[in-house]
């Protein structure tokens, strides 16, 4: 099966809205070297221009037919929410798995080309605030931490940890395009504050 736009599709265990054929552009991730103290600063850098641009058919899980708020305007709960579940299958377009989907409706979107755009558009909005605002509530709790527990926060594997899976689950859907050519070339640099000295 090759589901398209506007189709919600499903197998044994869920439904999902096809989106569809999209670009994802996912970025190169390179976060700073954490084994000297005394760093004011831990940057993570998010290199669009060194991603891996492929085509996939993504498809977004639904719940009793109704599709998320997260596709038409920002909504980082549901968006949050649908991150922690997997709610997100980019697929190769011939991938095994696409043969297990069975077409349950085709649903009436009046101008289907302009509602992929502001969906994938919207999809890429929430997944930027999303990381700000995870970044964000990381800053505060680093900021309450000792002088020297702060600058140590990152000497701790399973903290390097935490944040590097958080970023490679969200990485895919940072950039999201109808077409290769659209794909960001950009560097977005984050940085959180240590302390230091």
């Amino acid at each position: 099966m090759q589901p398209h736009f506007g189709q919600l599709i499903s197998d044994k265990q869920s439904t999902y809205f096809s989106i569809g054929r999209v670009t994802t552009n996912n970025p190169q991730l390179i976060l700073d070297n954490v084994n000297y103290i005394g760093k004011k600063n831990f940057v993570i850098h998010i290199k669009f221009g060194g991603g891996i641009t492929r085509e996939a058919i993504l498809l977004v899980r639904v719940a009793n037919h109704q599709l998320p708020d997260y596709l038409t305007k920002t909504d980082l709960t549901t968006f949050g929410d649908a991150v922690t579940h997997g709610d997100f299958l980019l697929l190769n377009s011939d991938a095994d798995q696409l043969a297990t989907f069975k077409l349950t409706e085709e649903l009436e979107i009046e101008d289907p080309e302009d509602e992929k755009i502001a969906n994938l558009a919207s999809i890429r909005e929430n997944t930027i605030q999303y990381v700000e605002q995870y970044l964000k509530g990381l800053q505060t709790k680093i900021d309450k931490l000792s002088q020297r527990k702060a600058n140590h926060y990152f000497s701790s594997k399973a903290h390097y940890e935490d944040v590097k899976d958080f970023l490679l689950a969200v990485a895919p859907l940072m950039d999201l395009r109808q077409k290769p050519n659209q794909v960001r070339q950009d560097e977005w640099r984050l940085k959180l504050r240590l302390g230091g000295q």
